[in-house]
């Protein structure tokens, strides 16, 4: 079994380094933001051109689906685990720079698809670009603070993904109608081009210049516990000594686990539905329910990051040391009875202005599980750590989600475009998922506290 020591010369030496100053770590941490909100936007702007694409290249539904999901999400996964041990083993800033720039290249070959495999392709690229920022990201902010500060520096990383989802719906809509106006455009060796593949031209270009913001980024000493020293081996060794870990600390992992994947499933499946719910429910359009829904949504969700970094960390000085699972246990508690109100009231205001509750309260749920992750896990392993849970979120959490929203309203309550039951697809998604992350959270908090007092201990 893997040991973790904090005894060690290599972790001694990184314990005398002073963390850098606190404008140099919330600048690395503001930028690295940035680009998990340039990702956001390179991801979901397909989303906003399905129609056009559908009509250009003659495909079908489910081709847009897999584009949408499947593509993406297989590429995200295999890719994550490939570039979470190289965030380990090499320098972070030159792993962010390789995915920024492939994310970017593939939103750019999107614009130059000509038939449903090229685009397929691409949007493997974006899905593959992708997964080098998160283990990577997490792993330095990890290294630019001390613990009693982690969750606010977790949570203002996360609110990249909060605004990219807030603004893959206004910003891109603008981007849309600007490039909709400009007409066909002839690009050197691309050729003439329609308006939708010159939005994925405008969007992807700058992520290529861009790339290179993160050089401005220190690249910091690693810290925190450390494995005993154990010889070189191949990338995939670091799974193998993570699984040792895994199973060492088993209970703690089992409930992070299973916790935040539930309440992923239920952040990505309201998410798929927000803006059909509105259509379908209210009859309001989808320009109206797009910029409404991206302004709440976005309020809501940084309201909440705020709120869980500040709060978790003062409960985290005071000794709480299961701050993060305790915090959500006490947030998700709270909002299963306003998600249920708000998913199922027939008007829309109501249901406005409760799930931006919602979601204020579950707002933090990346911070938490990111940084109880980092918090525990050896500093040679975060970048696998981060990666194998980003594996389970998005094939399990991010796909059964949306799905089990869709399956509900359909075949329980029998409802389609004209008589929507979408809402009461989310309301169960929340009454069933919610309750049992709470419980299994709660479950976690003494496997958390014991696992933290090991961390903790004193270096010789």
């Amino acid at each position: 079994m893997s040991e973790v020591v904090t005894n060690s010369s290599s972790a001694a030496q990184a314990a005398e380094v002073p963390y850098p100053a606190p404008a140099i770590g919330w600048y690395a941490t503001g930028m690295l933001a940035f680009l998990y909100w340039l990702s956001l936007l390179d991801r979901q702007i397909i989303a906003l051109l399905v129609d056009p694409i559908k009509q250009d290249l003659g495909l079908t539904d489910v081709q847009l689906g897999m584009l949408q999901g499947v593509a993406f999400a297989v590429a995200f996964t295999i890719f994550g685990l490939v570039f979470g041990a190289l965030a380990d083993r090499m320098s972070r800033r030159w792993v962010i720079y390789i995915g920024v720039s492939v994310w970017s290249l593939g939103t750019m070959m999107c614009g130059a698809a000509m038939n449903f495999w090229h685009l397929l392709l691409a949007r493997v690229g974006v899905g593959a670009g992708e997964a080098a920022l998160n283990p990577c990201a997490t792993s330095m902010i990890a290294d630019l603070f001390p613990r009693h500060k982690l969750t606010t520096a977790m949570a203002v990383y996360s609110m990249g993904a909060t605004v990219g989802t807030g603004t893959a719906l206004i910003v891109g809509g603008m981007i849309v109608h600007m490039a909709t106006n400009l007409g066909d455009v002839f690009l050197p060796v691309v050729g003439r081009i329609a308006p939708w593949q010159m939005v994925f031209f405008i969007v992807g270009v700058p992520g290529m210049l861009l790339a290179f913001t993160i050089f401005t980024v220190p690249e910091p000493v690693r810290r925190g516990p450390r494995l005993a020293d154990q010889p070189r081996r191949a990338w995939y060794g670091s799974y193998l000594d993570l699984f040792r870990f895994i199973a060492s600390r088993a209970r703690f992992f089992a409930c992070h686990y299973i916790g935040f994947t539930l309440l992923a499933s239920v952040v990505t499946g309201l998410n798929a539905w927000y803006v059909a719910h509105m259509t379908r429910s209210f009859g309001w359009t989808v320009g109206r329910a797009s910029l409404v829904l991206g302004l709440t949504l976005m309020a809501a969700g940084v309201l909440g990051k705020i709120l869980c970094g500040q709060i978790v960390d003062a409960m985290y000085r005071r000794g709480y040391r299961d701050a993060q699972f305790r915090w959500m246990v006490g947030c998700v508690l709270v909002s299963i009875p306003l998600g249920l109100i708000g998913t199922t009231s027939e008007n829309p205001w109501v249901f406005l202005i409760l799930m931006g509750v919602f979601v204020t309260l579950l707002g933090g749920m990346p911070a938490c599980a990111m940084a109880s992750l980092n918090l525990i896990t050896p500093n040679q392993l975060r970048g696998t750590g981060v990666a194998v849970y980003a594996t389970i979120g998005s094939l399990i959490g991010g796909s059964s989600g949306p799905f089990a929203v869709a399956a509900v309203s359909q075949y329980v309550f029998h409802g389609d475009s004209a008589h929507s039951t979408l809402g009461l697809g989310m309301a169960v998604l929340i009454g069933v998922c919610c309750p049992l992350a709470a419980v299994v959270l709660w479950l976690g908090l003494r496997s958390m506290r014991e696992a933290m007092a090991t961390v903790e201990q004193p270096q010789g």
